[in-house]
């Protein structure tokens, strides 16, 4: 399986430099866990926004240890949080930002919900 933990974390060549992006990041990661930290399972992609701009980004979350990897916004260097889909009004979605009781917001409109659109596989 390629997002095995023995992939992403261990071997000559783990694939966590690519999925992360930032060589700190992953330094200390690797480091932790060559030092026997224990890797959390819930590891992978994760939608993640500033709390200040509220830009979206998808980053690759795990945890080893105590340690969860710190990403900053390119726009204004805040630290990004994860944030998790959650009920809006008939038809739209929130997200909600997983450490605090604060909902994303669209950076131009300022609106908190999104319009939910059905979709089908074109194939």
């Amino acid at each position: 399986m390629l997002y095995s933990v023995e992939n992403i974390f261990e071997g000559d060549e783990p694939l966590l430099p690519e999925l992360v992006g930032d060589e700190k990041i992953t330094q200390q990661a690797l480091e932790l866990v060559k030092n026997g930290a224990t890797i959390e399972e819930n590891y992978g992609h994760s939608l993640y926004a500033c709390p200040e701009d509220f830009y979206l980004f998808d980053k690759f979350y795990f945890q080893v240890g105590d340690f969860e990897p710190e990403y900053h916004c390119p726009y204004c260097q805040s630290v990004l949080e994860r944030v998790n889909f959650a009920k809006g009004s008939a038809g739209k979605t929130r997200l909600k930002f997983l450490k605090q009781d604060k909902f994303w917001q669209c950076p131009r409109c300022g609106n908190d919900e999104m319009i939910e659109y059905s979709f089908g596989n074109w194939d």
